[in-house]
């Protein structure tokens, strides 16, 4: 943004500075031309006056050599015609009088009248500046003094003059543009920055951040309070979520504790048991995997700090020790299919993975269930498959939404959660879903997760 203010403040500048710098220029030109014309209007008066006797009694030699003098001093040609224009005495030959610039100035002269003062001199141009003066006797004109004035050195002069003009334009341009557009595009978009500034800070979870709205315009006041506001919303929220997750995990804690001590006495009887007492132990991390699938806590690192890799297959066959007895007592085949080594991050929540596929595969699909660990490349892919209805083109696509539940089993109960949950697992440690019809029908759930290079087989 600060680059479009100011490519549209610096042409205004510029163009202002040129409209400045017009006038300035043209007094430039103008003066040299007016201060040559009038220091050879002095010159040609006094040719004039000299003039007066020799045009009464006819001898003009001694105006000849003045003439040629004048102009071995000044290089400037000079001539002297009578009251008919006939060239009496001057300073070269083949001198032309009906030369345009010389024509109109002896109209004026001879007639009595002083010639116009000459166009300013630009150097683009050229010629002479032609100066005539009447020779006068008695209210009488008796010819004219006319003298062919060379330029090139005004033009000169009016030339490096307009060259520091342009010089001294750019330095002010550049002066301007550093010291005042520059500032004032910083003090009109440092509202903006601020606010851009602190919409980083809450993307990265600072919600606590806010902008200052002193000393800003009506509009960006208004947009700042609108910014804190929100921030502070987002902030409330997040806070009333960790107390929600607090208090849960408090009011969870008594409660789980006698399930898990009942529990345990059976668990020494009944592979199922077992199995019950493996969720309760789970339980207690329900609240934290919600809470993240809704955004509001950040990834972390593992609890226990072990950063070795996890073997996948083995997590899972200890998994489908306990699905094997459920899947037993409701007449399902749960089959076990290829179990490849290999190594993924360790926080990966397998068992909550594990489960929200084997349970939406047993109330959602048909037996036998085939569940596996495979590599593809870079991958590790644990797959679930049913041999059931399957989904349609449109539904694969958005397996994984939140809430998203299939036509076919609207009616049945669930929350659509679960296969969100195991996509933001996935998602977590660089892994994702993919929902595939495969050959023979149902449905085949793959986790694809990164497999880590580190990992001895």
């Amino acid at each position: 943004m600060r680059r479009r203010l100011l490519q549209s403040l610096v042409p205004m500048v510029v163009a202002l500075a040129i409209v400045a710098v017009i006038p300035l220029a043209n007094f430039i030109a103008t003066s040299t031309s007016r201060t040559l014309f009038l220091s050879r209007s002095n010159d040609a008066d006094w040719f004039a006056a000299m003039a007066e006797g020799p045009l009464q009694t006819g001898d003009i030699a001694n105006l000849r050599e003045l003439a040629v003098r004048y102009q071995e001093l000044y290089n400037t040609p000079v001539f002297v015609v009578d009251v008919d224009s006939r060239v009496i005495a001057t300073s070269v030959s083949g001198v032309d009088v009906k030369e345009d610039d010389i024509a109109t100035a002896l109209h004026s002269t001879l007639a009595g009248r002083l010639p116009p003062e000459p166009p300013a001199l630009w150097p683009w141009r050229s010629g002479e500046m032609i100066v005539s003066r009447p020779v006068v006797n008695n209210g009488s004109v008796l010819g004219a003094a006319v003298l062919r004035v060379p330029t090139a050195k005004a033009r000169d002069q009016v030339q490096s003059g307009l060259l520091l003009l342009l010089g001294g334009l750019l330095i002010s341009i550049g002066a301007i543009i550093v010291g005042i557009v520059r500032p004032i595009t910083r003090w009109v978009l440092r509202p903006l920055q601020d606010l851009d500034n602190a919409t980083h800070q809450i993307t990265r979870g600072a919600l606590d951040t806010r902008v200052s709205t002193d000393g800003r315009a009506p509009e960006l006041r208004r947009l700042g309070d609108s910014f804190n506001s929100m921030a502070l919303s987002l902030h409330q929220a997040r806070q009333r979520e960790r107390e929600f997750v607090a208090d849960a995990s408090h009011q969870l804690r008594t409660p789980l504790t006698s399930a898990r001590i009942h529990i345990e006495g059976l668990s020494r009887l009944s592979p199922t048991a077992r199995f019950a007492l493996s969720d309760i132990d789970r339980l207690g991390r329900i609240v934290q995997r919600l809470s993240r699938l809704a955004g509001s806590d950040r990834p972390s690192a593992d609890a226990d700090g072990n950063d070795a890799p996890l073997d996948l297959a083995q997590a899972v066959k200890e998994r489908l020790v306990g699905w094997k007895a459920v899947y037993a007592a409701d007449d399902m085949e749960l089959v076990v299919g290829e179990m490849v080594p290999g190594g993924v991050a360790p926080e990966l929540e397998v068992d909550d993975i594990l489960d929200v596929l084997l349970d939406n595969a047993s109330k959602y699909g048909s037996p036998p269930v085939e569940v596996s660990v495979t590599r593809d490349g870079t991958e590790v892919v644990m797959s679930v498959r049913d041999h059931g209805l399957g989904l349609g083109s449109r539904d694969l696509k958005k397996v994984g939404e939140r809430f998203w539940r299939s036509a076919h089993h609207r009616e049945m109960p669930g929350t659509g959660l679960g296969l969100a949950i195991v996509r933001s697992e996935a998602a977590r440690v660089g892994g994702r879903v993919v929902a595939r019809p495969p050959i023979g029908g149902g449905l085949v759930i793959e986790v694809r997760v990164p497999l880590l290079e580190d990992y001895d087989t």
